[in-house]
Protein backbone atom coordinates (compact mmCIF):
# COMPACT_ATOMS: atom_id res chain seq x y z
CA UNK A 1 0.00 0.00 0.00
CA UNK A 2 0.87 3.51 -0.85
CA UNK A 3 -0.24 6.61 0.56
CA UNK A 4 1.38 10.41 0.81
CA UNK A 5 1.11 12.11 4.28
CA UNK A 6 1.21 15.73 3.90
CA UNK A 7 1.83 18.62 6.71
CA UNK A 8 1.96 22.36 6.96
CA UNK A 9 3.41 24.31 9.53
CA UNK A 10 3.72 27.94 10.50
CA UNK A 11 7.54 28.39 11.35
CA UNK A 12 7.91 31.80 11.12
CA UNK A 13 5.04 32.52 13.41
CA UNK A 14 3.01 34.69 10.98
CA UNK A 15 -0.39 32.83 11.30
CA UNK A 16 -0.02 31.39 7.92
CA UNK A 17 1.33 28.13 6.48
CA UNK A 18 5.30 28.66 5.43
CA UNK A 19 6.42 25.05 4.84
CA UNK A 20 5.02 21.88 3.43
CA UNK A 21 6.35 18.34 3.67
CA UNK A 22 5.10 15.47 2.05
CA UNK A 23 6.43 12.17 2.79
CA UNK A 24 5.34 9.34 0.58
CA UNK A 25 4.94 6.08 2.47
CA UNK A 26 5.19 2.54 1.32
CA UNK A 27 3.88 -0.45 2.93
CA UNK A 28 6.48 -2.99 3.05
CA UNK A 29 6.02 -6.88 3.13
CA UNK A 30 6.46 -7.02 6.64
CA UNK A 31 3.74 -4.61 7.67
CA UNK A 32 5.80 -1.11 8.36
CA UNK A 33 5.11 1.56 6.55
CA UNK A 34 8.66 3.25 5.25
CA UNK A 35 9.42 6.66 3.84
CA UNK A 36 10.10 5.80 0.24
CA UNK A 37 10.61 9.72 -0.50
CA UNK A 38 10.11 12.73 1.46
CA UNK A 39 10.08 16.86 -0.06
CA UNK A 40 9.30 20.07 1.19
CA UNK A 41 8.33 23.61 -0.25
CA UNK A 42 9.13 26.50 1.19
CA UNK A 43 6.76 29.77 1.11
CA UNK A 44 9.21 32.55 2.17
CA UNK A 45 6.55 35.38 1.44
CA UNK A 46 3.43 34.84 3.05
CA UNK A 47 1.58 34.83 -0.25
CA UNK A 48 0.22 31.08 -0.39
CA UNK A 49 2.84 30.22 -3.58
CA UNK A 50 5.96 28.09 -3.09
CA UNK A 51 9.20 29.84 -3.47
CA UNK A 52 11.63 27.21 -2.70
CA UNK A 53 11.40 23.66 -3.35
CA UNK A 54 13.37 20.34 -2.69
CA UNK A 55 14.28 18.81 -5.31
CA UNK A 56 12.60 15.11 -5.88
CA UNK A 57 11.99 11.90 -8.25
CA UNK A 58 8.79 11.19 -7.85
CA UNK A 59 8.00 9.63 -10.58
CA UNK A 60 10.69 7.40 -9.56
CA UNK A 61 12.19 7.13 -12.42
CA UNK A 62 15.70 7.26 -11.52
CA UNK A 63 15.99 11.72 -12.29
CA UNK A 64 14.71 14.29 -11.08
CA UNK A 65 13.10 16.24 -13.91
CA UNK A 66 11.22 20.07 -13.95
CA UNK A 67 8.37 17.76 -14.42
CA UNK A 68 8.58 16.23 -10.69
CA UNK A 69 9.10 20.03 -9.39
CA UNK A 70 6.08 21.12 -11.08
CA UNK A 71 4.02 18.61 -9.66
CA UNK A 72 5.49 19.32 -6.39
CA UNK A 73 4.71 22.96 -6.74
CA UNK A 74 1.50 22.31 -7.81
CA UNK A 75 0.13 20.40 -5.07
CA UNK A 76 1.80 22.22 -2.35
CA UNK A 77 0.22 25.78 -3.71
CA UNK A 78 -3.32 23.99 -3.23
CA UNK A 79 -2.57 22.83 0.10
CA UNK A 80 -1.57 26.03 1.07
CA UNK A 81 -5.12 27.44 -0.04
CA UNK A 82 -6.49 25.07 2.42
CA UNK A 83 -5.44 27.37 5.78
CA UNK A 84 -4.74 24.02 7.85
CA UNK A 85 -1.80 24.33 9.76
CA UNK A 86 0.48 23.78 12.76
CA UNK A 87 2.19 26.33 14.87
CA UNK A 88 5.68 26.00 15.20
CA UNK A 89 7.51 23.01 14.12
CA UNK A 90 4.48 21.02 15.02
CA UNK A 91 2.97 17.90 13.99
CA UNK A 92 -0.62 17.56 15.23
CA UNK A 93 -2.37 18.24 11.93
CA UNK A 94 -1.75 16.06 9.10
CA UNK A 95 -3.43 14.90 5.54
CA UNK A 96 -3.39 11.30 4.34
CA UNK A 97 -4.08 10.84 0.56
CA UNK A 98 -4.14 7.43 -0.83
CA UNK A 99 -5.83 6.26 -4.09
CA UNK A 100 -8.71 4.72 -5.01
CA UNK A 101 -8.72 1.51 -6.65
CA UNK A 102 -12.43 -0.50 -7.01
CA UNK A 103 -11.49 -3.05 -9.82
CA UNK A 104 -8.15 -4.63 -9.63
CA UNK A 105 -5.89 -4.32 -12.57
CA UNK A 106 -6.88 -0.66 -13.61
CA UNK A 107 -5.58 2.63 -12.66
CA UNK A 108 -7.31 4.48 -9.70
CA UNK A 109 -11.11 5.67 -9.80
CA UNK A 110 -10.94 8.10 -7.11
CA UNK A 111 -8.73 10.06 -3.84
CA UNK A 112 -9.36 9.89 -0.71
CA UNK A 113 -8.46 12.96 1.55
CA UNK A 114 -8.07 12.24 5.06
CA UNK A 115 -7.67 14.90 7.39
CA UNK A 116 -6.33 14.06 10.87
CA UNK A 117 -5.62 15.79 13.90
CA UNK A 118 -3.54 14.84 17.29
CA UNK A 119 -3.84 16.19 20.65
CA UNK A 120 -0.90 14.87 21.68
CA UNK A 121 2.66 13.91 20.84
CA UNK A 122 1.53 10.34 22.50
CA UNK A 123 -1.62 9.75 21.37
CA UNK A 124 -2.77 8.40 17.58
CA UNK A 125 -4.29 10.47 15.60
CA UNK A 126 -8.32 11.03 15.08
CA UNK A 127 -10.34 11.55 11.97
CA UNK A 128 -11.22 15.32 11.76
CA UNK A 129 -12.92 15.10 8.39
CA UNK A 130 -12.69 13.35 4.64
CA UNK A 131 -13.10 14.08 1.21
CA UNK A 132 -12.98 11.97 -1.82
CA UNK A 133 -12.93 12.84 -5.70
CA UNK A 134 -14.17 9.70 -8.01
CA UNK A 135 -13.97 8.98 -11.73
CA UNK A 136 -17.31 8.20 -12.40
CA UNK A 137 -17.12 7.45 -16.21
CA UNK A 138 -13.24 6.05 -16.50
CA UNK A 139 -12.01 8.53 -18.41
CA UNK A 140 -9.01 9.82 -15.95
CA UNK A 141 -11.16 12.47 -15.14
CA UNK A 142 -12.20 13.58 -11.93
CA UNK A 143 -15.90 14.46 -11.95
CA UNK A 144 -17.73 13.51 -8.67
CA UNK A 145 -16.50 15.23 -5.69
CA UNK A 146 -17.72 14.72 -1.94
CA UNK A 147 -19.65 18.18 -0.62
CA UNK A 148 -17.04 18.79 1.84
CA UNK A 149 -15.68 22.35 3.49
CA UNK A 150 -12.43 21.43 3.24
CA UNK A 151 -11.25 25.60 2.91
CA UNK A 152 -13.69 25.66 6.54
CA UNK A 153 -14.87 28.81 5.87
CA UNK A 154 -18.31 27.55 6.48
CA UNK A 155 -20.19 27.27 3.41
CA UNK A 156 -19.74 23.95 0.56
CA UNK A 157 -19.43 25.91 -2.86
CA UNK A 158 -17.59 25.69 -5.61
CA UNK A 159 -13.98 26.88 -3.99
CA UNK A 160 -14.45 23.49 -2.44
CA UNK A 161 -14.86 21.60 -5.11
CA UNK A 162 -11.48 22.91 -7.09
CA UNK A 163 -9.25 22.40 -4.03
CA UNK A 164 -10.44 19.04 -3.70
CA UNK A 165 -9.95 18.68 -7.22
CA UNK A 166 -6.51 19.99 -7.37
CA UNK A 167 -5.16 17.99 -4.66
CA UNK A 168 -6.45 14.96 -5.77
CA UNK A 169 -5.72 15.06 -9.91
CA UNK A 170 -2.15 16.56 -8.57
CA UNK A 171 -2.20 13.78 -6.35
CA UNK A 172 -2.43 11.31 -9.08
CA UNK A 173 0.07 12.97 -11.42
CA UNK A 174 3.07 11.71 -8.63
CA UNK A 175 1.42 8.17 -9.53
CA UNK A 176 1.62 7.01 -6.11
CA UNK A 177 -0.22 4.16 -6.00
CA UNK A 178 -0.14 0.67 -6.82
CA UNK A 179 -0.82 -1.18 -10.04
CA UNK A 180 -3.17 -3.66 -8.52
CA UNK A 181 -4.83 -2.10 -4.82
CA UNK A 182 -6.99 -4.55 -2.66
CA UNK A 183 -9.29 -1.67 -2.05
CA UNK A 184 -9.99 1.76 0.23
CA UNK A 185 -11.77 -0.95 2.96
CA UNK A 186 -8.41 -2.23 3.77
CA UNK A 187 -7.10 1.73 4.09
CA UNK A 188 -9.79 2.38 6.37
CA UNK A 189 -9.25 -0.64 8.52
CA UNK A 190 -4.89 0.20 8.67
CA UNK A 191 -5.54 3.43 9.31
CA UNK A 192 -4.73 3.71 12.67
CA UNK A 193 -1.76 1.39 11.78
CA UNK A 194 -0.40 3.71 9.14
CA UNK A 195 2.80 6.27 10.36
CA UNK A 196 0.30 9.08 10.47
Amino acid sequence: MRYLKVTAQDRSGNRRADTVFLHFYERSAAGFDEVVHEAFVVDMDGDASVDLQTIVDIEVDGKSTVIDSHMIKTFANTFLKLYRFNYGESWKRTLVIIAIHEYEKRPPNGVQLTFLDRRSTGRKPTLAYQASAFDGYGNGVLEWFTPTDVDKNGVVDQADKELIRSLCSSFLGFKWYEPTYPGLDKFEQGVGQCAI
